[in-house]
């Protein structure tokens, strides 16, 4: 009865981790296509807390990204989100295609997104003005890069009556490339974006390049686009480094999260970073000074407590 009685409390000592996430809620993280970087990123970010979390069981979600990310998190259909930060800055003022502020913030920056133009080598295509008159992709319908790709072209002067507009995602834009029945699409990623990489293997391709003046118009009409340099050979076929724009993706939450849950969601993810490292080597952008450079103004108050108390030790040590 006593070696009973001493393997039932085992059992049950042993069940209670599983009995506390069993019992959690399961929420979500909304990311984006599986060939982009959102998902495997959520995907490590969701284990990280709800392995570390006991009120915490998070799954991440498929989605079409930034613009339906900020909306499932602004209606509580999905706990965080990933977002461009021009996506969410223009949600949070309520500008763009956003008619009233919406109530989220950021917990955290996590890296930078870069805007590929891409074309066939055959396209005759050098820079962003040749756009006009052509079919061109940009992005698929309520995705952060539909947002990016109309801005950069409406800043230089471009509209849509001036081209063919096609709202495509990362594989249907690579496979119209590869049929020819676009002549040019964007793609808005991580460097080293797996459709495109995938494509450029089988693909003769050029990436069009936003240098100059074009660069210094569209920074002053969007702040938060800045300029970035593609090294070489990122991409097969492309040896020479090339310019072009990068944007910060964050991690987005309610403005109304709990601050405990907040401040705890946002150190576990620092202190497992190590861990996300080999999800994606994209993870070495998300850093403390990052998230505080690049979030300002846009932060969960509880997180930027964590963020400033973390800075201020290492400033202190």
């Amino acid at each position: 009865m006593m070696r009973r009685y001493f393997i039932l409390t085992f059992l049950f000592a042993a069940c209670l981790p599983l009995m506390a996430t069993a019992g959690a809620k399961t929420t979500t993280i909304a990311t984006g296509n599986p060939s982009g970087l959102y998902y495997p990123f959520g995907g490590g970010l969701s284990k990280i807390w709800s392995r570390e979390s006991d009120d915490i069981n998070m799954k991440a979600e498929v989605t079409a990204a930034s613009v339906v990310n900020v909306i499932q998190v602004m209606k509580g259909e999905s706990e965080a989100g990933i977002s461009q930060g021009d996506v969410l800055r223009d949600a949070i003022a309520g500008k763009g295609i956003f008619p009233e502020p919406i109530a989220v913030r950021a917990l955290f920056a996590l890296y930078p997104n870069v805007v590929h133009c891409i074309t066939r080598e055959s396209s005759g295509l050098a820079s962003i003005q040749d756009l006009r008159g052509k079919r061109v992709s940009v992005g698929a319908p309520g995705s952060g890069v539909a947002i990016t790709s109309l801005n950069i072209l409406g800043a230089l002067g471009i509209t849509p009556d001036d081209f063919e507009p096609q709202y495509l995602s990362y594989t249907e834009t690579a496979e119209a490339l590869k049929t020819g029945t676009i002549d040019a699409g964007f793609m808005v990623g991580g460097l080293g974006l797996a459709a495109l990489m995938e494509l450029a293997l089988t693909e003769k391709i050029n990436l069009i390049p936003v240098t100059g003046q074009d660069m210094d118009t569209l920074s002053q009409a969007y702040p938060a686009y800045t300029r970035y340099t593609i090294p070489a050979d990122t991409y097969n076929g492309i040896t020479q480094p090339l310019e072009t724009v990068s944007l910060w993706n964050f991690l987005v939450v309610a403005e109304n999260m709990d601050d405990e849950r907040a401040y705890r969601m946002t150190r576990l993810a620092f202190e497992n970073m190590d861990e996300m490292l080999s999800v994606t080597k994209a993870a070495r952008h998300a850093t403390i000074d990052n998230a505080l450079t690049f979030g300002e103004g846009i932060l969960h108050p509880a997180a930027l407590r964590y963020l400033r108390e973390q800075y201020a030790q290492r400033e202190g040590d």
